[in-house]
């Protein structure tokens, strides 16, 4: 199983930001909620909170999506999704989290979803694969990537990535470069983006239906304009990203095999959500590292529902 044809179109620049539009092939009508259009509650376990474990249940008559990066804000302590997870109508699950408060382990049982994304600097540390040295220890270098943000921000009394990106959008707008609505509006069809800072790309996110990437554009920019503060001047003063390596970060993803849908690693599951089926999907490749969910309906070949390609050798990959 392979990504459909990606096809990246001319960039838009806010300061050291590149978007890049992506379209790419494939069925559509994939019959998913996701972002705010999910009804979704997420709780801590019935049996006792623990940091990396929460539970969520789908409410609403359709499949769910929740995102890797996607923030699960409140309970004891504001989390984030491991990796993707789909839903069917009325499914309960436990899914494993990573905390990004280190300072609070106290307040109620429920969270609330407003499908934001955590910030790239913070987001990227879930690229870092199973066989990574780095992952026996990623909690802690996410409560690292998030001290980024005390130090060039101001600190929070509990450390709390929610509290910097609340501050972030209260500012008046003379106080930041750029705000979301400087990123130029979905085109009609588009799928995806690949997202560059600086000279070089960071990361390219694709989904399944133009619906699909709709309903978390506007939060993956907003994320990514936080990420613009942890920038030195000379990479905010850089000049945009070649559309070339748009393109050719976008065809080493295309190039990655993910395996097939049935009989795939044994350690990935398939999941039953009545006519869909979903199975996660990560591969690693020289400098990229991919992760998302591929999903199969009845009478179609298996296709991706969500995908998120890195650039590991981009500087805002490594802890400072």
């Amino acid at each position: 199983m392979k990504i459909q044809q990606l096809h990246v179109g001319a960039g838009t620049t806010l300061g050291p930001l590149s978007i890049f539009p992506v379209w790419t092939a494939g069925a559509g009508g994939l019959g998913i909620s996701t972002g705010t259009h999910a009804d979704v509650a997420v709780t801590e376990l019935a049996g006792g909170p623990q940091v990396a474990r929460l539970t969520v249940t789908n409410n609403g008559p359709r499949p769910a999506l929740l995102l890797e990066g996607e923030l699960l804000e409140g309970g004891q302590q504001h989390r984030t999704c491991a990796r993707d997870v789909l839903l069917g109508p009325g499914e309960t699950r436990d899914i494993d989290t990573y905390c990004v408060e280190a300072g609070r382990w106290e307040g109620t049982p429920s969270h609330r979803r407003q499908a934001r994304r955590a910030p790239l600097n913070v987001w990227a540390e879930l690229a870092t694969g199973p066989a990574d040295p780095r992952g026996a220890d990623r909690q802690g270098r996410i409560w690292n990537r998030v001290s980024r943000f005390d130090a060039a921000r101001g600190r929070s009394v509990t450390s709390s990535l929610l509290e910097h990106m609340d501050r972030f959008t209260a500012e008046p707008r003379e106080a930041n470069r750029f705000e979301a609505s400087d990123a130029p509006a979905p085109v009609e069809g588009q799928r995806g983006v690949v997202i560059g800072l600086g000279h070089q790309p960071l990361l390219l996110e694709v989904f399944g239906t133009h619906t699909l990437f709709r309903r978390h554009y506007r939060q993956l920019v907003e994320s990514a304009l936080l990420d613009l503060e942890l920038l030195p001047p000379h990479v905010m003063a850089s000049g945009p990203m070649p559309g070339q390596r748009a393109r050719d970060f976008a065809a080493a993803i295309q190039a990655l095999e993910f395996g097939p849908f049935d009989g795939g690693l044994p350690a990935v599951e398939v999941r039953n959500h009545g006519a869909l089926r979903s199975r996660n999907v990560t591969r690693n490749a020289g400098h990229v590292a991919a992760a998302g969910i591929a999903v199969a309906l009845p009478r179609r070949e298996p296709e991706l529902a969500h995908l998120t390609g890195w650039n590991t050798k981009h500087p805002l990959m490594e802890i400072a």
